[in-house]
């Protein structure tokens, strides 16, 4: 082994006294950093409650792009005084332990590789690694107990395998699009300990029943069929009638912070209802829908709810309410040997997408990828053809805007007419859902991947998911969990998450890549190696010439390799 690679691998030798680090002091790329470049700081100390770590890798976000343009008006910052407390930005790292404090020394040693999840919860109150807690923009870095030792957890994990740094710095947004098609993204049952309102209408004499096991704090009756309501009384505690009460009213009296856990509604209901029980509904809710019979109208939902609260909108046709629930009925991965549409697939994430549903097993047997411009549907189809056929999968790509009338042929063409079995929405426009909907299958299934602003409504066919059993789902963020899930895969051989790596750079290339996210320059992921501190910004088609060792060392594309990781590690780092 090199002995310069062995050093860097195990964090041995004397730390610098100084750091380079690249401070946030408001909207504009101006204000990252001092006049474009990095600022030299004192060395962090290590507390006997924090660990200290070495910065190896860093993927640029979007979300990063977003801060910088929006400064104290994104929503998380809460109007921060950047003045008087500059942030510090990155949130996709890959880590080394080189300092433990006391409390620390039975979890962690140096030269232990970490991951990081950068939603942090103390508490009860939510703070971002990255956004309000300081991040990986720096050489070095503490962690403190918000991180260490958080309400669930420590928001760190150790990375024990042979995988490159660029692959554990791309797990958060691997992540993010790989828990979009898992069950754990909604609760698919009634809360334990939450509320529950069951809403029926006057004498209504059906015989209905609920087989699940409810362990919901409060039950609540609202004009629920007589031999429902004597089961329910019979079987559970905590029960209460509220009949003639509305969903606001009910929300006021038991959950005025949060909204309910669980809203069962019992046919005949109009659109309207619907969409009142979709609001009064908590974060992680979910909405029954019990009926056999179709809605008056498309029912109008918050599409920032949907994305961000992780909202469950199950339904089954009756008589047992319980059939509405668990994973069989409700599927959250694409449909094996179905067709799935990804819209917006042109950008980093939207590519993501795409390479996942082309490697899964027994995936989808084809995927459309929609894009306005047609360079970015050029790179795609140069970037994913060799994947798609070596897993015989068909992969189209086309412009809606260039080429308006495509959509539907090739939609008719590999359906069958009956819609796309899987919808992926990636473009932050409740448009985009009104015009992705006439194009699903009845017993398909649309993901809203993309965040916009509170009060952005969509209307949805909600009385599918009850009649026939389509899923409308909206995902954001990821856990320690899904990243470990991602990194499972990437060991497998089933994803290989470097691939969306598109071009690297050093400590002081970070405003260039900050700006390169910003103009949308690669189709693909920055990876910025903070202990390389003079590394340009480069691509990696561009690094045969600027650094032929390493480009020698790529993979088929090219694409990242933990091999050619290491020899620009050998080459770069001093």
């Amino acid at each position: 082994m090199n002995r310069c690679w062995q050093m860097y691998k195990q964090a041995v030798g004397p730390l610098p006294n100084k750091i380079l680090s690249w401070p946030f002091f408001g909207a504009g790329l101006d204000n990252v950093g001092v006049d474009g470049q990095p600022v030299e700081e004192p060395m962090p100390t290590c507390g006997p409650d924090e660990i200290l770590v070495r910065v190896d890798a860093l993927g640029l976000c979007a979300s990063d792009a977003k801060m910088v343009r929006m400064g104290r008006d994104y929503p998380l910052f809460f109007e921060r005084d950047f003045a008087a407390n500059p942030a510090r930005l990155g949130h996709e790292a890959a880590l080394t332990v080189v300092a433990v404090g006391e409390e620390w020394r039975t979890q962690h040693y140096p030269g232990q590789r970490l991951g990081i999840q950068p939603d942090v919860y103390m508490h009860g109150k939510r703070e971002i690694f990255g956004v309000n807690i300081l991040g990986a923009m720096a050489q070095y870095v503490t962690l403190d107990r918000r991180v260490l030792a958080s309400d669930v957890g420590s928001c760190v994990f150790p990375v024990v395998s042979d995988v490159s740094y660029a692959d554990i710095a791309v797990l958060e947004p691997w992540a993010c699009v790989d828990v979009a098609y898992s069950s754990s993204a909604r609760r698919l049952s009634p809360k334990q300990g939450g509320v529950l309102w069951i809403k029926g209408r006057p004498g209504d004499m059906r015989p209905y029943k609920i087989s699940y096991l409810l362990e919901n704090k409060h039950i609540v009756l609202t004009d629920v069929p007589p031999s429902l309501a004597g089961q329910i009384c019979c079987r559970f505690s905590g029960v209460v009638e509220r009949n003639r009460a509305t969903a606001a009213d009910l929300v006021a009296e038991f959950a005025p912070k949060t909204g309910l856990d669980d809203i069962i509604l019992i046919e005949p209901f109009k659109a309207r209802d619907v969409a009142e029980a979709v609001d009064s509904l908590a974060s992680h809710g979910t909405l029954n829908l019990v009926t056999n019979h179709p809605l008056d109208d498309s029912v109008a939902v918050d599409m920032s709810k949907l994305h961000y609260q992780h909202l469950a909108l199950l339904g089954c046709t009756g008589p047992d309410l319980a059939e509405a629930y668990g994973v069989e009925r409700n599927r959250s991965e694409l449909r094996p040997g179905g067709v799935a549409w990804v819209m917006g697939a042109g950008g980093t994430m939207g590519r993501m997408h795409i390479q996942r549903a082309l490697q899964m097993p027994g995936g989808p047997r084809a995927i459309i990828a929609t894009n306005r411009g047609q360079e970015r549907l050029n790179n795609i189809i140069n970037d994913f053809s060799g994947l798609a056929a070596a897993n015989g999968r068909e992969l189209v790509a086309l412009s809606p805007k260039l080429e308006p009338d495509r959509l539907q042929y090739e939609v008719d063409r590999l359906t069958g007419g009956r819609g796309c079995d899987d919808i992926v929405v990636i473009v932050p426009n409740p448009a985009a859902v009104t015009e992705a909907l006439p194009f699903l299958a009845t017993d398909g299934m649309l993901v809203i991947f993309a965040g916009v602003q509170a009060g952005n409504q969509i209307k949805l066919p909600l009385d599918w998911v009850p009649i026939h059993g389509a899923q409308f789902t909206g995902t954001s963020g990821s856990t320690v969990a899904d990243q470990l899930r991602v990194l499972e895969k990437i060991q497998n051989n089933t994803l290989s998450a470097a691939q969306t790596v598109a071009a690297i750079g050093g400590m002081t290339a970070m405003s260039n890549g900050l700006q390169a996210v910003l103009e949308q320059t690669y189709p693909g992921k920055i990876v910025i190696f903070p202990q390389l501190t003079d590394l340009p910004l480069v691509s990696l088609p561009e690094l045969e010439q600027a650094l032929p060792d390493v480009y020698r060392q790529l993979g088929p594309g090219p694409t990242w390799t933990a091999q050619a990781e290491r020899v620009l590690i050998e080459q770069c780092w001093q």
